[in-house]
């Protein structure tokens, strides 16, 4: 499927607002939620680039592990907003500098920067990439799989375990 140069710049400045979204508001449950709106817009990106085996991994392990993990860790712990002193401290005034000035330096690089992106997609190796790992190398990623699902029961039994006196 091809897309245009502006869906791709209108779906990236889509993104950015779930990730102002992540950083700045207090509830973690708000801002896990902002995360996983960001990642999947991170694979609307690449889906709109013609990477569609990066969108599949980017949902699989970002929007599926990456943020259930978070929001397992969110919801054992029993803390789910911080005090204004924990996310504005005593260097929070120099953040907006230092952000726009690596703006300003990222803007000047990728503005004198020549690419030579075509039209066409350039990654023929997606189709023998996918039919490898799901094919040949699929035990092995299930068994990791398998792994971390184990590893995830482990940490919720650990964590509710009642401590005897």
């Amino acid at each position: 499927m091809q897309f245009s140069t502006p869906v791709f710049y209108i779906v990236a400045a889509l993104v950015i607002i779930p990730a102002v979204l992540m950083v700045s508001l207090k509830n973690l449950i708000y801002s896990a939620m902002a995360m996983i709106a960001c990642f999947s817009g991170v694979a609307a990106v690449f889906v709109t680039l013609n990477a569609e085996l990066l969108a599949a991994s980017q949902l699989l392990i970002y929007v599926g592990a990456i943020s259930i993990l978070i929001l397992f860790a969110i919801m054992l712990t029993r803390r789910r907003s911080g005090a204004v002193g924990i996310f504005f401290h005593r260097q929070s005034w120099a953040a907006l500098p230092a952000a726009a000035a690596l703006a300003v330096v990222l803007g000047l690089v990728l503005g004198s920067a020549r690419f030579n992106a075509g039209s066409s997609p350039k990654n023929p190796a997606t189709a023998n990439l996918s039919r490898l790992l799901f094919n040949q190398y699929a035990f092995p990623f299930e068994l990791a799989s398998l792994v971390l699902l184990a590893a995830i029961v482990g940490a919720v039994l650990l964590a509710r375990r009642e401590r005897r006196p």
